[in-house]
């Protein structure tokens, strides 16, 4: 059987990629996650997005062309596809809840779009439904609707709050997620990897040779305190969470490398990021796209490693 999927706010498809992920490993027993998602197929089968910068690499690595409209315009998530579905995922814009965002919540019009969805949840009841947010999300007042809702439509929930290192990933992105899911049984939790996978697997030394990525020194001295500068040849280290601002910003925005041998300071490229988020290898290298948008879309994705545990909960019976 297959399940449907509708990709809300898709960006450049966390969970699309996830499922990528899961076709890559089907050849593989590794156990029951691979066994659950290539049990029920799941598909994305309509994505939407306001942001039209992110149609051609979406179009390019999960076949689909995103909807470019916002949310708050549709009158049913229905009629973005021509197919019946049975899942919404979504990644409302998460500035409504951060302190950088002055944490507006419902006041924040970029709140908008998840006030609409509340509304349309119980018309068109999604077998299945998944969120993600930041941490601070949990606890606002459009939580606490969403679950108001989800609970009034006789939908079953779980909430998670997950980082990539608790799955042996070496980056710190803690993030909120809700599950929720009509029938079956209770929604299981997120067994934790302790294996602990080495900075240096995600690391094109290639990189090196790319002067863009470097960080002029004067810089290096003047932000060095507050930057997050790992050593290169630490194996233990894990990185910093990337945001969007990555680039713009040289503090509280992500990780940077230091090679001693080089004597240098760089920021990871978008692919370097890109593969410690979970996408495939070269994410980006065939796009036409600046480096700033790429680092800006990474920052605004999702962990796919996460979701796709998450993923075979839900699918589970």
């Amino acid at each position: 059987m297959q399940i449907r999927i509708a990709d809300l706010f898709c960006g450049i498809g966390g969970i699309a990629e996830a499922i990528h992920l899961r076709s890559q490993s089907a050849s593989k027993d590794d156990g029951k996650i691979v066994s659950e998602l290539s049990r029920w197929h799941p598909k994305v089968v309509t994505a939407i997005d306001i942001d039209r910068s992110v149609a051609s690499l979406y179009q390019h690595h999960h076949g689909i062309s995103p909807r470019c409209s916002t949310i708050e315009s549709l009158q049913r998530v229905a009629e973005a596809s021509s197919e019946q579905l049975d899942m919404w995922w979504m990644s409302p814009p998460c500035q409504p809840y951060t302190i950088r965002g002055s944490q507006r919540g419902n006041h924040d019009s970029r709140s908008h779009a998840l006030a609409r969805i509340l509304t349309l949840i119980p018309l068109e009841k999604p077998r299945m439904i998944g969120l993600e947010n930041v941490p601070a999300f949990e606890g606002s007042q459009h939580h606490q609707q969403l679950k108001q809702t989800l609970h009034d439509a006789d939908y079953q929930i779980q909430e998670y709050t997950l980082c990539p290192t608790e799955l042996g990933i070496p980056m710190r992105r803690k993030r909120f997620y809700l599950l929720a899911k009509q029938g079956g049984k209770r929604l299981a939790d997120i067994s934790i990897n302790q294996q602990h996978r080495k900075l240096k697997e995600f690391i094109d030394e290639a990189c090196w040779e790319d002067k863009t990525l470097h960080v002029p020194l004067e810089d290096v001295r003047l932000y060095e305190k507050a930057m997050n500068i790992i050593d290169a040849q630490d194996s233990d280290a894990i990185t910093a969470c990337f945001t969007s601002a990555y680039r713009k910003s040289p503090i509280r925005s992500g990780s940077y490398l230091h090679c001693s041998t080089r004597r240098a300071v760089r920021r990871f490229s978008p692919n370097e990021i890109a593969r410690l988020m979970g996408f495939r290898n070269d994410f980006f290298s065939k796009m036409n796209m600046s480096q700033r948008s790429q680092y800006r879309l990474i920052g605004n994705s999702l962990a796919v490693p996460v979701v796709y545990d998450l993923l075979s909960v839900l699918l589970a019976d």
